[in-house]
Parts: structure tokens; sequence; C-alpha cells
């Protein structure tokens, strides 16, 4: 097994950070917590933390510092409490697939129990159901507009 380098990616957007299961260290124990129980071959960790920060937007100064040492190779795992500490958008898990699949990293959500070391195949899997979800969403918005248009020539 390759030798991980680590990034811990924690954000607190200003209303959550009194709240006690998204604090910063709250955050840093339930990650290094899973870290010590389940991830074997940890060379180097690194903290990225963005505290008051919406994870609506992709612009905050850690987050861009994260994916710029991924970019230069210095980080092959990314790991958060929870998804929504990435990102908060309908996108994050294209994102976070996109990152895998330039830069073959790593990724692991604790809450979720998303770990593409030890559980690769489960990954693929939620990727697989995300993809029918959207498409079927889709079909139903163009569905949806076909019938007002129908509705509007008549």
């Amino acid at each position: 097994m390759e030798k991980l380098n680590v990034a811990v990616y924690i954000r607190v957007a200003n209303k959550e950070t009194s709240r006690e299961d998204s604090s910063i260290e709250k955050q840093k124990y339930i990650v290094n917590q899973y870290l010590k129980e389940n991830i074997k071959g940890v060379k180097s960790k690194k903290y990225y933390i963005d505290n008051g920060f919406s994870g609506t937007t992709y612009n905050r100064p850690d987050f861009k510092k994260m994916i710029k040492d991924i970019e230069e190779k210095k980080i092959n795992t990314v790991i958060v409490k929870d998804l929504i500490r990435f990102g908060r958008t309908n996108n994050t898990l294209d994102r976070i697939d996109a990152l895998k699949r330039k830069y073959n990293i790593n990724f692991i959500s604790v809450e979720e129990n998303i770990d593409s070391i030890n559980k690769k195949e489960e990954f693929e899997q939620i990727r697989a159901i995300q993809q029918c979800i959207r498409d079927s969403y889709r079909e139903s918005i163009r569905a949806g507009r076909r019938f007002a248009k129908e509705r509007t020539e008549r």
C-alpha cells in the first residue's frame, strides 16, 4: 500500500461555530479517531480549516490551498467528518469524483461511511445511484417543460 499524505479538511460556518457536533475540535477528533482505527500507512497529515465559510461556495482559502496541494501531488487522501464540510452543493460528489479521477486521490467521509481506500465498491455504487437520481430528475424537468409547452399551445 502506498504511503498516505492526508488532508484533513474542516469547515465551520459562522452559525455552526458553537454547535458541539460541528466545532473544529469535534471534527478533528472524529476524523483522527477514524484514521487511527481504520487507515494504515499515514505518512503525513495536514489540516485545512476554513472557519466562518459557507459550503455553498468553493472559494474558501484553505479549500483552495488543499486543492493546490492535491494538484502538486503533496496530498493523495482527503478526509472529512461529513460531506457538507467539503461542500453544500448539488455537485459535491461530482467534484470529489473529478479529483479522484484526475489526481488519483482517496476520499473518506466518516459520517456517510464513504471510504475509497477500504470500500471502493461502495463509493462507486453511491456514484451510480446519484447519477440515476440526477438523470431521473433531469427527465422529470424535461417532461414538465414539454407538458407546459403543450398546454400553452392549445
